[in-house]
């Protein structure tokens, strides 16, 4: 076989594992996120209790709690050591402590405090109990203040007004219905869309330089590299334009802005991740050794990129990181363009910024070995 006619075509017919990563993971991995996901927002996350009172006030305020969908209050502890051991172990997610007095400062009219610990280590979790314990702790107190109120002889509208003065209410601007796998999965599957990316393309220069050797001199070895990537490069962006189709179909997902932008960004997103890998594979001609590295690059993509940690708290190397990783600046242009439905001054500098990572690729093609040999334990055969 000459190394003209060696094309991506042929790598995706004769390479089952390159096939699976292009053609039919990428969905699936999608789907699957989706059905993890698929409840919208976290359910019966287990809270631990320790009443100290046991009193009817106190058995109504856990009523009142464990009524919310988000919260399972059914984890008593007889102490708050127990408690607290429970909660380092992982066992309840929060603990709830009800004073031994709750009920009595209740019925005098005073205001009893419960105290709520929560495991801030899981970030969402850890938001979405002390939301739901917040939320259903006032309407519990606007109910018993308002009972208080008209057993001391004040009318209704007089209680309510004297109980109830301000009621918060806390919005998501751009997830009203907070739905976590509107807001999960589309930053996720891009993360793990990257992944495949970047090992496809690993597989594939592999592949082609144990065929035949390139061709010496710039401009031939470019376009062998672009007989080789391109069929790869078409194949990656159609999935990453099925993602998005997914997204709206099973998740109502709506870009605000014109989504034009988006697919002209994840093709830059998968040239920007070819890029890398064959800069990486130029570095390291070893199928086994530069996934390894390409995995360890990217795999902190989804806690790099911003989405559930904001990236401007991030230490200086969590910052470099996450900007070293094409999925960032996708992402940013995501967010810009399906949430804010923003112009074309805020979606230039992440375009910009996709273009860069381009600048290395034909320094890596021109870089790469003229052949590797074949190794016979990385072998998968049909």
């Amino acid at each position: 076989m000459t190394s003209t006619s060696l094309t991506g075509w042929q790598a995706l017919r004769q390479q089952p594992w390159l096939l699976a990563l292009t053609v039919w993971l990428p969905p699936l991995v999608t789907l699957l996120f989706i059905a993890v996901f698929v409840t919208g927002s976290p359910q019966s996350l287990p809270v631990g209790v320790v009443n100290l009172d046991h009193g009817a006030p106190a058995r109504a305020l856990q009523r009142e709690l464990n009524a919310s969908p988000a919260l399972d209050l059914y984890h008593p502890y007889p102490s708050a050591h127990e408690g607290s051991e429970a909660l380092k172990r992982g066992e309840i997610l929060a603990l709830l402590i009800i004073p031994a007095d709750f009920s009595r400062d209740l019925i005098r009219g005073a205001s009893p405090e419960v105290t709520a610990f929560y495991n801030s280590q899981y970030l969402l979790a850890g938001k979405f109990i002390a939301s739901a314990l917040t939320q259903t702790s006032f309407n519990f107190a606007a109910e018993t203040g308002v009972a208080l109120r008209l057993s001391q002889g004040q009318s209704l509208p007089q209680a309510v007004a004297g109980a109830v003065p301000l009621r918060p209410q806390i919005s998501s601007l751009y997830n009203p219905g907070m739905n976590y796998a509107l807001f999960l999965v589309t930053s996720i599957a891009p993360a793990a869309w990257q992944i495949l990316i970047v090992a496809s393309t690993v597989l594939l220069l592999g592949w082609r330089l144990e065929q035949a050797p390139l061709p010496m001199g710039f401009a031939r070895r470019s376009r062998a590299c672009f007989r080789v990537l391109a069929p790869l490069s078409l194949v990656l962006w159609l999935q990453g334009l099925l993602m998005l189709a997914i997204f709206h179909y099973w998740l109502g997902w709506t870009p605000a802005g014109n989504v034009l932008w988006l697919v002209a960004g994840m093709a830059l997103m998968v040239l920007a991740v070819q890029s890398m890998a064959t800069l990486i594979f130029s570095l390291l001609p070893h199928k086994a050794r530069a996934l390894s590295i390409c995995a360890a690059y990217l795999a902190p993509a989804f806690a790099f990129m911003g989405i559930t940690f904001p990236r401007g708290d991030m230490n200086a190397a969590a910052w470099a990181w996450g900007g070293l990783m094409p999925s960032t600046h996708y992402m940013e242009l995501q967010i810009a363009v399906a949430d804010h439905g923003a112009d074309l001054a805020v979606l230039l500098p992440p375009l910009l910024t996709l273009l860069v990572f381009l600048l290395p690729f034909p320094l890596a093609m021109h870089a790469l070995p003229e052949r590797i040999t074949i190794d016979p334990a990385e072998q998968v055969t049909p």
